[in-house]
């Protein structure tokens, strides 16, 4: 499979799609500034989303009557520039700002609740706070939801963690200790299609797979705090509001970058990844045939449920053969569609030699003795060529066919007329491999690529 590194998925998913989120309080800053200048009946409540508001902050120098709310989120407090941070002390000294506590990443806390990540909740809200007191040399008292959100169960989680008042953007202010007429938020947002609940689901096997490490004998703090820190990440809505789109090509991008996140928890703690990310989570969420195929339909079916997992943009999911007195029918399932080639090598017999062992034209590696081919066919978007061995020269080309592409099953069918392949299919031996334009494998049905080797010897798939 393709092998796609990546150092911090969430930080490249983010330049793309986080802002879809944050945009509410970057494009209101201005007008919440200006009602800084012109109202004095109550404190206003700013959203800082970056140094650059900070600044903007510093500069106006703002002075009303009542102090207003500053909410600077702790990823973003912590890792502040020394400069800026010893302004936001100043400004926290000098009492002209409340300055808010909340969540220690960008999460809703009710969805967090109901997805029954529990202990995620206490965590995020208990990592805020330790540290809003790093910076400030004082325990936070009043709460910031993000996105305004907060439910009962939270409050009491909330006022269990010290807090004693919650405000929201639009400058609320409530007492957490005798608030009792929340109204419960929609969060449909969020949760509840097959898709978004199958994320949800993937986040808690991870988290359980990090609570394993930390009891284990392998535990290291810093391996663990990474590993933590990404799964925080995935938290964030703007994951799951792509997972809704209509744009499936954002969809998709999140997907690849969601799934990215979670092999990085995986791997931060030097765990084996889980076979089911390797599937796009909309795929997996929607009971594709392919996941729960039987080889009833098929005279020879090949799942690529061997590999060691690698994220890639395409990667090879299953084979089937049919057969009718008329045609061939060649499926193979993929997780997407793209413009990638996939060649089929057929050995006929199991006959030591009898055939070619080398792949087509520009398409590098090779096969054994024993599985070398008499026919192969390329297929490609939205054609499939079917050629035959020749002793004494290049592959000739025999057939020419049209390509089937069922984009909501993930599945590329070729047919192929049974005058053209004589014999019995179920009795051949088959490589089904992937190509780059480059010419490299970037799967095989069956087998690993292993990331040293672009030119590798593939053995034949049968039946026995």
């Amino acid at each position: 499979m393709k092998r796609v590194i990546f150092k911090n998925a969430t930080e490249l998913h983010r330049k793309s799609t986080e802002k879809d989120t944050s945009v509410k309080f970057c494009d209101n800053l201005w007008l919440i500034l200006f009602l800084f200048l012109t109202t004095s009946s109550y404190g206003s409540v700013v959203y800082i989303t970056n140094e650059e508001d900070l600044k903007n902050i510093f500069t106006l120098g703002v002075s009303t009557s009542t102090q207003d709310i500053l909410v600077i989120p702790p990823m973003l407090l912590k890792n502040l520039s020394d400069e800026n941070k010893a302004a936001v002390k100043k400004l926290y000294m000098g009492k002209k700002y409340i300055f808010a506590g909340t969540t220690y990443t960008e999460v809703i806390l009710p969805v967090l609740f109901n997805a029954k990540l529990n202990e995620d909740v206490k965590e995020q809200i208990e990592n805020g706070k330790k540290v809003y007191y790093e910076v400030f040399g004082e325990e936070a008292s009043v709460f910031y939801p993000y996105l305004d959100i907060i439910s009962e169960d939270i409050i009491k989680i909330l006022v269990q963690s010290g807090y004693s008042v919650f405000v929201t953007s639009f400058s609320v202010q409530k007492d957490l200790r005798s608030q009792t007429d929340i109204i419960p938020a929609d969060l449909s947002r969020w949760s509840g299609l097959p898709v978004q609940n199958l994320a949800w689901e993937y986040i808690k096997r991870a988290k359980l797979k990090l609570t394993e490490y930390a009891n284990s004998k392998f535990y290291d703090a810093e391996k663990f705090d990474a590993a933590k820190e990404e799964l925080y990440n995935l938290e964030k809505p703007i994951w799951f509001e792509n997972y809704k789109s209509c744009d499936e090509d954002k969809k998709k991008g999140n997907d690849l970058w969601f799934r990215a996140g979670l092999s990085n928890v995986y791997r931060a703690i030097g765990q084996d990844l889980p076979p089911e990310i390797s599937v796009p989570i909309y795929i997996s969420s929607s009971r594709n045939p392919l996941l729960d195929a039987t080889t009833s339909e098929y005279i020879l079916y090949f799942a690529d449920d061997t590999d060691n997992i690698f994220l890639s943009s395409c990667s090879l999911l299953a084979f089937g053969v049919k057969k009718s007195t008329i045609e061939i029918v060649f499926d193979i399932f993929i997780s997407s569609v793209s413009d990638e080639v996939i060649d089929i090598y057929i050995d006929l017999n199991k006959k030591n030699n009898a055939g070619s062992t080398s792949f087509i034209g520009g398409h590098n590696g090779f096969t054994d003795s024993l599985s070398a081919w008499e026919y192969a066919v390329s297929v490609s978007t939205n054609s499939a060529k079917l050629f035959r061995y020749n002793r004494t020269g290049p592959p000739v080309r025999v057939g020419f066919f049209a390509v089937n592409n069922f984009l909501d099953n993930n599945l590329i069918e070729v047919r192929i007329p049974e005058n053209y392949i004589l014999g019995n299919p179920k009795k051949w031996g088959y490589i089904v491999a992937g190509f780059l334009p480059s010419g490299d494998i970037f799967d095989i049905i069956g087998y690993d690529v292993p990331i040293s080797e672009t030119v590798i010897q593939v053995p034949a798939l049968r039946s026995k």
